[in-house]
């Protein structure tokens, strides 16, 4: 993979995936009562435009959102592109914290991390149209896996997403430690964890494993492949989540049905399964 930053991979298949269970998580806790706090460890730009340099250099976009705007499934995510493509035609996308400010209320609280600083400085710019919800949009330079832990607060309803590169070796246990230490600090806080699928599968492989004996009830699993173990590079996306909120076990499978044969390339192979029951 590229250097990482999260322009280079806008509006691909892994995107799509991501997004579309995060704006369905968001979404559902924010019809519940009571303000909701939401964090990001490598919050990106927030908005891509189709014209940036990064975005064209790899628009992994043409085998992803693109596809789907010529039939585009419903849902929470799609109503955020949508919202920011009303002439129907792809120009603008949506980072994740442009997909959870779409299903956020005024009440509810964004917290994001970013450090790199050309990204940092889009973020800053990002949500002009957002101003008179400012106070409730916190931008932290640095670490998220610093940072996000430090913030988190118990008592509260916190929902985290977690998606950093993966493209150092270390990135594997220091992102267990991360979560870790903020279901430590909040142990009801719901957390889906990003991580891409490449081959060989051993470090992602553990990855799942050490979520899975950490025993935090409804910790569910999505792998989504739209490629073959044999190509080089990312060939699908893994989403863990911790914590899921109660009965979305029975509503991700049907959710990402639309999604399965669109975003196919060679193959189009969904898992979705929980790792540990509910208690």
């Amino acid at each position: 993979m590229l250097s990482y930053q999260h322009a280079y991979h806008a509006g691909g298949p892994a995107d799509v995936i991501k997004h579309t269970l995060w704006a369905h998580i968001l979404a559902h806790m924010a019809h519940k009562p009571g303000p909701l706090h939401v964090y990001e460890t490598h919050a990106g730009r927030g908005l891509y435009s189709l014209s940036a340099p990064e975005v064209q250099k790899t628009p992994e976009y043409q085998s992803g959102l693109q596809r789907l705007m010529v039939n585009m499934p419903e849902n929470a995510y799609t109503a955020a592109v949508n919202a920011l493509n009303p002439n129907g035609k792809l120009a603008t996308i949506p980072g994740s914290p442009a997909v959870a400010l779409h299903v956020m209320r005024p009440e509810d609280h964004l917290h994001l991390a970013e450090a790199h600083p050309a990204e940092l400085e889009h973020l800053k710019l990002a949500f002009p149209h957002a101003q008179r919800r400012a106070q409730n949009i916190h931008i932290h330079a640095g670490d998220g896996h610093h940072l996000i832990p430090t913030l988190i607060k118990a008592g509260q309803r916190n929902a985290v997403l977690i998606d950093p590169s993966f493209e150092v070796k270390s990135e594997y246990p220091h992102t267990v430690e991360t979560i870790k230490t903020i279901l430590e600090k909040a142990p009801q806080t719901t957390i889906m964890l990003w991580y891409p699928l490449l081959n060989p599968r051993g470090r992602s492989q553990d990855l799942i494993d050490s979520l899975k004996a950490l025993q935090i009830p409804a910790t569910y699993l999505v792998h989504y492949s739209w490629n073959t173990p044999e190509v080089p590079g990312m060939f699908g996306t893994g989403q863990i989540i911790l914590n899921l909120p109660y009965k979305l076990e029975t509503e991700l499978p049907a959710l990402l049905k639309p999604l399965v044969q669109p975003l196919k390339q060679s193959v189009a192979n969904l898992t979705a399964t929980l790792l540990v029951p509910r208690t």
